[in-house]
């Protein structure tokens, strides 16, 4: 399909660019060219034989199509290079403008960060949060802070924490109370709508120290130390006090107000607050197990490093995320709208500092390829936004522009080689040269970058994908941003009038997203992923393509069409969704046993959506860092809603699959993994609409001996588990509660258990997560009903296991409330006839139950189902596949769907002599009847 200007243009309005991508996993190498010094002038400009009117070396710049450059030509032709750098200067001052691609940035930005950024102090991602600075003097004093923004954002979290940090290397240290301060202790006062005021005291409090104190807790401190001095990120002198409220039963507050008590051992000190989205115990944080994600060179002659602070318990992120030059595009755009040429010079020195470092880095490929080529792909990205504004201001140079120039030029080089065998890095990587292409069309090498990197990037989306549509890599996040990066781009090329080719696979891959999105619209947030709305970038893919019925599901309903279908399943991808509507109150679970880069070891991992919140979610990333609870997070299948075995991670990349069922009134979900080696574990779900779900799992192992199962589901922070036996109940302040029952209690041990939610990379919470654990050998199986209750809904069931004599195992749900009683059961298709309950039946999958006065019976195989000696269904020959029949005697009407229902077909005998009306598969049949049994013809 042709993507047309008007889409693209709405797509770019839209902000279509905005999230960067995760960083790729630090496993993920890159590759490099040999370039550890800047090209000289004579490659750049060219070198001119006199005698032959000819370029002895080739410029890099195409003066012929660009007659504005004839200054630049003629100086390089008399070997005048210095003046050829003023003449370029002259030119990209003047030349026509460019529509850059937007820039990225990795954490939450605010105007208050341009000075810090040029004092060379980076945050890496949301988990610190810069607020304000604070100013303590000689004397022990009060000061305030107002942090009411990010205490409301913190209470679904359960608890919010603060970092103090030196603003300025200096000798100087302050010293703040700490909790365990006889006075002045940390308080944060809370009014809320109404007036009432609330005081908390701080729940933990410390500080941590570098150098030889880096192992030693100060938890027990009453007084916090506040310090920063000398060259680098940080030195053994180093040290950053942390605090933590708890906020258990605390809603949103109309202000928030944080009150410490400080002094210094100068005569004043200035000291940064950042909100932090981490707990610790004080007993335990110091230094060494502290992931740190702020560090300072202000002062230091040489600035950024551009590294991974040595010896600090960093994410290795760090080292690879600040070349990227996130802040490149805030500092430009703090100096378009000042115009305070102290911005614009300190961005241009950050630029041609790194340029220099990176050039003369032995360790390195030089400033193209530094670290990797993902990070260099976003380097060139955002400086493609900087330069842009850039061009025009006092501060840049003849020379900083030729240089700025000359590394662009090689980047340019170094992403049409570079390669990675991850497919958003590429996406990443060729996107970047297509923005050269745009941005620096003076480049002889302009057009094939363009074209080039279009052609490769609509190939590598189509490669990225499977069969199905869905993405190669098990994560959210990656997915939505290799989308993200395709409407970028159609944007940057029609604002600056280049024509768009096809990309048909992007339709596949938006309804892929779309597809699992919660029905919220935020992202499910599996694998390497966070919990973000999904609907600003789903727009922009809508407008993209022109697809009416995506646009529906971007606006939640206020634009669009109605999509088509609502259960989904992507059986190479192997994931199943199945979801009731496309409003924000409908019903999902989303089943998966994918595999891929960025996913983690979860396969069968069920997440859950009901009525207004997720109810078992996914637990998040944290951070690629090497740290316990990011190992936990993403490395461990006790992390995830599935079920662990013998305490093992699992491997997703063993056989699995999955497959759904879509019928009016439920859904049918199974699947099965290898992942343990040693255990096969079956999972199905049981989607009875507007009750809940059926969950069973069998577990069978190759062996005799025992196995250790542990079924675990994960709850937000704030859910408030309690356990009733081995019933467990959520208690969250208002919205929907889910009950998790066990039909066999006895047989498993229930607990509640400490856990992490991680919302967005960079930010964890403490949360709790319910258990249910057993030993034993042989086959297994386990089954749960997982029961949500909408806000003012009063939803009471039981689910219990009743075996019959043929030793089969059947299930017997009740809901007094939903005046429902229903008997499930699932055996091997040999024809003999087993009971469930009151009822027989001979095939390899039944149920039935009694919804108030509406019989509902789902069956799989088999031709007779009996309720003692009455025949409810019978067939001549066994059913093909799985056939739903609903039975209303109020309405007089017979209704049949699910894929062995066929108009017309072969007869279906019903015990439903009061039926007017039948409908098979949507379509009005004809009835017959004969005794107390009709016929309609509706079989395959």
């Amino acid at each position: 399909m042709s993507l047309t200007r008007r889409s693209v243009l709405r797509a770019a309005l839209a902000g279509a660019c905005a999230a960067p991508l995760l960083a790729g996993g630090p496993s993920l190498a890159a590759a490099a060219v040999a370039a550890t010094t800047e090209v000289p002038d004579s490659a750049f400009f060219g070198v001119w034989n006199a005698t032959t009117g000819t370029w002895r070396a080739l410029p890099v710049l195409d003066y012929a199509a660009f007659p504005a450059l004839a200054p630049v030509a003629d100086a390089a032709r008399t070997g005048d290079y210095t003046a050829a750098r003023a003449a370029l200067l002259q030119y990209m001052r003047t030349r026509p403008e460019r529509t850059p691609p937007q820039w990225g940035y990795n954490g939450v930005y605010t105007p208050a960060l341009v000075p810090l950024f040029l004092d060379h102090i980076w945050t890496l991602g949301k988990g610190e949060i810069y607020h304000s600075t604070l100013t303590v003097g000689a004397q022990w004093t009060a000061v305030d802070a107002d942090v009411t923004d990010g205490v409301r954002s913190a209470t679904s979290a359960g608890g919010v924490g603060f970092m103090l940090m030196a603003r300025h290397k200096e000798p100087s240290t302050a010293q703040f109370a700490g909790r365990h301060a006889a006075d002045g202790a940390p308080e944060l006062t809370l009014t809320s709508a109404d007036g009432t005021v609330r005081k908390l005291a701080a729940s933990q409090s410390c500080h941590i120290a570098a150098g030889p104190d880096a192992a030693t807790p100060f938890g027990s401190a009453e007084t916090l130390q506040v310090h920063d001095e000398g060259t680098g990120p940080f030195t053994d002198a180093t040290r950053k006090a942390y605090l933590w409220f708890d906020l258990t039963g605390v809603s949103a507050p109309k202000t928030a107000t944080l009150s410490l008590t400080g002094r210094t051992s100068a005569g004043q000190q200035q000291i940064m607050l950042y909100q932090v989205q981490v707990s610790f115990d004080e007993t335990s944080r110091c230094w060494n197990n502290t992931v740190q994600n702020t560090f300072s060179w202000h002062g230091d002659p040489n600035g950024f490093d551009w590294k991974k602070p040595t010896g600090a318990n960093v994410d290795n992120e760090f080292g690879y995320q600040l070349p990227r030059f996130y802040f490149a595009g805030p500092l430009a755009d703090a100096y378009r709208t000042g115009h305070d040429e102290q911005i614009a010079a300190g961005l241009l020195r950050l630029m041609t500092d790194f340029i220099t470092e990176a050039n003369a880095s032995a360790s390195s490929a030089g400033a193209a390829s530094f670290p990797r080529n993902l990070d260099a792909a976003w380097r060139y990205q955002n400086w493609c936004y900087a330069y842009e504004i850039l061009r025009t201001s006092p501060s840049l140079t003849a020379d900083a522009n030729t240089s700025i120039l000359k590394a662009i030029h090689t980047g340019g080089r170094y992403l049409t080689n570079t390669t990675s065998p991850t497919p958003n890095w590429m996406v990443t990587i060729k996107s970047s040269l297509l923005y050269l292409g745009v941005c620096f069309p003076e480049f002889l090498a302009a057009a094939q970058w363009r074209d080039g990197a279009q052609t490769y990037l609509i190939q590598q989306l189509a490669g990225a994908l499977y069969p199905d549509g869905g993405y190669s890599e098990a994560s959210s996040s990656y997915a939505m941003g290799v989308a993200q990066t395709f409407v970028a781009t159609a944007g940057v090329l029609v604002t600056n009038g280049y024509a768009v080719g096809s990309a048909a696979p992007l339709r596949d891959l938006a309804w892929y997203l779309a597809d699992q999105t919660y029905p919220n619209g935020y992202d499910p947030a599996y694998g390497d992923s966070g919990y973000t709305d999904q609907r600003t970038a789903l727009a922009a893919l809508a407008d993209l393509l022109d697809d009416d019925h995506l646009r529906h599901v971007a606006t939640a309903g206020a634009a669009g069409t109605t999509p088509d279908h609502t259960s989904v399943t992507y059986p190479d991808t192997r994931v199943v969704v199945q979801r009731t509507g496309w409003s924000a109150t409908d019903w999902y679970l989303r089943l998966n046993a994918d595999r891929g880069n960025h996913g983690h070891p979860d396969e069968l991992a069920i997440q859950l959506y009901a009525h207004d919140r997720p109810l078992l979610p996914a637990m998040g990333a944290y951070s690629y860092a090497a740290d316990p609870t990011a190992d936990w997070l993403r490395k461990s299948t006790q992390a995830h809603n599935t079920i662990t075995i013998d305490g093992r991670a699992q491997n997703p990349t063993a056989a699995g699959a999955v497959s759904n069922l879509s019928l009016p009134w439920a859904d049918l979900a199974d699947g099965f993994t290898d992942a343990t080696p040693g255990v096969r574990h079956q999972r199905s779900a049981l989607f009875l609409h507007g009750l809940g779900w059926l969950v069973t799992d069998t577990l069978t192992p190759a062996d005799s001996g025992q196995h250790t199962y542990q079924q675990n589901w994960h709850l937000l922070p704030d859910a408030g588990p309690v356990l009733d036996g081995a019933t467990a109940r959520t208690r969250f302040a208002a919205g929907t509660q889910l009950t998790i029952i066990p039909a066999e209690p006895a047989a498993v041990s229930a607990t509640v258990e400490d856990g992490h939610y991680s919302p967005i990379t960079y930010q964890v919470a403490p949360t709790r997560y319910v258990s249910y654990s057993l030993t034993a050998a042989g086959v297994r199986t386990l089954d749960t009903l997982l029961l949500p209750t909408p806000p003012g809904a009063r939803t009471r069931a039981s689910l219990s296991v009743e075996a019959s004599d043929d030793g089969g195992r059947t299930l017997r749900l009740i809901s007094s409330t939903s005046r429902l009683d229903g008997y499930y059961f699932r055996a091997p298709g040999d024809g003999a006839s087993r009971r469930l309950g009151p009822y027989l039946f001979d095939g390899s999958l039944a149920y039935v139950d009694r919804h108030a006065a509406v019989q509902r019976i789902l069956l799989a195989g088999g031709t007779l189902l009996r309720q003692g000696r009455r025949t409810l269904l019978a067939t001549a020959e066994p059913l093909v596949s799985t056939l739903a029949v609903r039975l209303d005697p109020a309405r007089r009407t017979i209704e049949i769907a699910g894929p062995a229902a066929k108009p017309g077909g072969r007869p279906l005998h019903l015990a439903a002599p009061w039926a007017r009306t039948a409908t098979v598969a949507g379509q009005k049949v004809p009835i017959t009847r004969k005794g107390g049994l009709v016929t309609i013809s509706a079989l395959h």
